[in-house]
């Protein structure tokens, strides 16, 4: 039991999951309780010392109140919805009574009627009911302010108390209610940083996750216009295609996780290089591997960048062979040309390529040579004298008919 104050009060200041739908109304609505229940046991002696029984006995009755509320609220937050608006007429109408019984009893100037500019703001900060029923209910208790304010001028009090009983009442009620809104715009704040600050962790994280799907200029199109298809034409662009040689084999004799390991190797020394050399990678299809420069913004020397980076890959599997004794090596293929790149669909969405190219460059990579770079002819044309390229002759390509091609060596 020691330790419920600071259990209740990290509560407070972290709202538990359940409360994520309401976040703010709950933090308003458990310090609320929390600090009415305080409140509620800091009166009752005070009312007992002064000997005025029919708030004793009221105090008494109604601490189930603040019990109830605090356990919903504090503790209990996932609790069904139900239980929520019990709290919360249970809170509003006690703080009312207490506010109206009090003002009876002893009178306006002992500043009771504090309490009932509480009630409002339980009303209008709480989820129950439309914004219209809760604002005609708020202006209810603000006429029964009034009219509480206007029978006490007409009705005296049933204790007569003196000026300085009467200051002593004012000044603690005031000081109460105004610690108690303190309070509660204090812990409301803290936990409203908190969770925006969260929110916007979980923001950054979600774009972080889409830029490593999308390219940046895409991500932003489809946020702007998320049921708009997006398709580009671009003119000059290559493309690379890559494939692990034997993977089948691999997957024979690896366990599955050992394979998965490796692979994932493999596509991570790919994905280091593709970022170093400014590249769009487009997609991994089982072993293979798809990127492209070029687009979305356009570069001038998209078919030497993706020779560095062809290069590049073909010495990355041979260190790793190297250091793991894995019978790995790879085919790759290029081709140059124009493309339509974009995003089609509404689920699972990516970017991709469709085009001859397309076809074309992945006809270079499954005709290719292990531990080579092949090659075609257009983009043997774009790297010109500033790399080995050795023809390998003409090969049949399905759809293409017999295409001169050449192995890319290293720059020299």
């Amino acid at each position: 039991m020691k330790h419920w104050l600071p259990k209740a009060w990290q509560r407070l200041r972290r709202p538990s999951a359940a409360a994520v739908g309401n976040a703010r109304w709950r933090v308003f609505a458990a310090s609320c309780a929390l600090l009415g229940l305080l409140a509620h046991l800091t009166l009752l002696p005070w009312f007992l010392w002064r000997g005025v029984p029919e708030l004793v006995v009221y105090s008494l009755v109604t601490l189930p109140v603040y019990l109830l509320a605090t356990w919903v609220f504090v503790f209990r937050p996932g609790l069904p919805r139900r239980w929520h608006f019990i709290g919360t007429v249970g809170v509003g109408l006690e703080l009312a009574g207490q506010g109206a019984l009090a003002t009876w009893l002893l009178g306006w100037g002992a500043g009771f009627h504090y309490y009932l500019l509480l009630v409002p703001l339980v009303i209008l900060f709480s989820p129950f009911g439309k914004p219209l029923q809760r604002a005609l209910l708020s202006a209810a208790v603000g006429l029964g302010y009034l009219a509480l304010w206007e029978a006490s001028n007409r009705i005296a009090p049933v204790y007569a108390l003196g000026a300085d009983e009467l200051r002593g009442y004012l000044i603690a009620n005031f000081a109460l209610v105004f610690v108690v809104v303190m309070a509660i715009g204090f812990l409301f704040e803290r936990a409203a940083t908190r969770m925006e600050g969260e929110l916007e962790w979980e923001r950054q994280r979600s774009e972080r996750l889409l830029l490593n799907t999308l390219p940046a200029a895409i991500a932003q199109r489809l946020k702007d216009h998320p049921d708009e298809a997006i398709a580009e034409r671009h003119a000059e662009v290559s493309v690379l295609f890559c494939d692990i040689v034997g993977f089948t084999r691999l997957s024979e004799r690896l366990p599955p996780e050992a394979l998965v390991a490796l692979l994932n190797r493999v596509f991570t020394a790919f994905d280091d290089l593709a970022d170093r050399h400014g590249v769009e990678k487009i997609k991994t299809i089982g072993d293979a591997y798809m990127v492209a420069a070029g687009l979305p913004a356009p570069r001038a020397d998209h078919a030497a960048v993706l020779a560095d980076l062809a290069l590049g890959m073909v010495a990355a599997v041979r260190a790793l062979r190297e250091e793991t004794g894995a019978a790995l090596d790879v085919r790759i293929g290029i081709h140059s040309g124009a493309v339509v790149a974009g995003v089609i669909g509404r689920r699972k969405f990516a970017y991709d390529l469709w085009g001859d190219v397309v076809n074309t460059a992945a006809r270079m990579e499954s005709h290719g040579v292990p531990g080579a770079v092949q090659v075609t002819e257009a983009t043997a044309r774009l790297l010109g004298d500033a790399y080995g390229l050795a023809p390998r002759g003409e090969l049949e390509i399905k759809g293409k008919g017999a295409m001169p091609v050449y192995l890319l060596q290293p720059a020299g």
